[in-house]
């Protein structure tokens, strides 16, 4: 089991460039896989029927960016929590305990934390 990475703020903040990338194309692929291949809902019906997508190429060539760029976050230490809303937590000890740096696209550094079990909802000023 490999120890989890934490972050100090300015460790934190030196991965925003990189977010900035990342999070914006990762939310491009998603809206794409969920509207450029209508036929991928119909080959996954079709599939106990051993039916096929004559889009199932390019629909696999987005999911596999789509998981690079996943994995290069995850990789850092870094937690998706919503593609959507563009939102990843740094694992960071504060005041001795375990909390999120909370990071939200665009913003440009990090200027927010919350504990484990709060969310973006319980998320509180640096």
């Amino acid at each position: 089991m490999s120890s989890k990475i934490l972050f100090t703020l300015d460790e934190a903040n030196s991965l925003i460039p990189k977010l900035l990338d990342w999070v914006p194309e990762i939310q491009k692929l998603s809206a794409s896989m969920n509207r450029d291949f209508p036929d991928i809902s119909n080959a996954r019906e079709k599939a106990k029927w051993n039916g096929g997508s004559v889009e199932g190429a390019g629909y696999l060539s987005v999911v596999m960016k789509y998981n690079h760029l996943i994995r290069q976050i995850e990789s850092a230490g870094c937690e998706v929590k919503g593609i959507r809303e563009g939102l990843v937590d740094f694992p960071s000890i504060r005041e001795g305990r375990e909390v999120y740096l909370c990071w939200r696209m665009p913003e440009k550094e990090i200027r927010f934390w919350h504990d484990l079990h709060s969310g973006f909802a319980g998320r509180q000023p640096i």
